[in-house]
């Protein structure tokens, strides 16, 4: 048998019997909790730890990675819906150009000077409903995020290191809220 053979097949035993044994969590000098195929640590060495299993701290870690997964799907949703919202600002006021540059009269409205503003069409109108339906789901998902931060500080003791604000911005403006504030 070549080098290459006797590594793979001790790289397989040794894999074997680490699988084999069981996972024990202890807590280290800082707090930490950690995870091991031994009981303890060495500086636990006369403590020995029963295998990990259901406890209060799972609960709480499991509760953790549950509200870090719900903020990054609001955070992704939010995002994206900012996105869209710029999309869209963007196109309503590409076709508020295109009516006031054409409100000074045409073929098609006989030369007569039309009120620009009050004259949108379906295009715009429907737009304009995506755009308000749209910002209504932002403020409800904001809602939401704000809600699950105070579920989680109030569950945690604390907001947690891996909690990220989110920028607030103005929706119907589409500026930060601290631009709003300046003007």
């Amino acid at each position: 048998m070549g080098v290459v053979g006797r590594t793979v097949l001790g790289l397989a035993l040794c894999a074997g019997s680490a699988r084999a044994g069981d996972i024990y969590r202890s807590t280290d000098a800082a707090g930490r909790t950690v995870y091991s195929n031994g009981p303890g640590t060495p500086s636990d060495a006369g403590k020995a730890r029963a295998p990990a299993t259901s406890s209060s701290r799972e609960g709480t870690d499991d509760f953790s990675t549950s509200a870090s997964l719900r903020r990054q799907a609001l955070e992704r949703d939010l995002r994206a819906s900012d996105h869209r919202l710029r999309d869209l600002d963007a196109q309503l006021a590409t076709l508020a150009r295109a009516r006031m540059r054409n409100a000074g009269g045409s073929e098609a409205t006989g030369g007569v000077r039309a009120p620009a503003t009050d004259v949108r069409s379906d295009e715009e109108k429907a737009l304009g409903a995506e755009r308000d339906g749209l910002a209504q789901h932002v403020a409800e998902a904001r809602g939401a995020y704000a809600k699950l931060r105070e579920e989680v500080a109030a569950r945690l003791g604390g907001t947690p290191s891996w909690w990220i604000e989110l920028p607030t911005r103005d929706h119907v403006s589409g500026r930060p809220e601290s631009a709003n504030a300046a003007r």
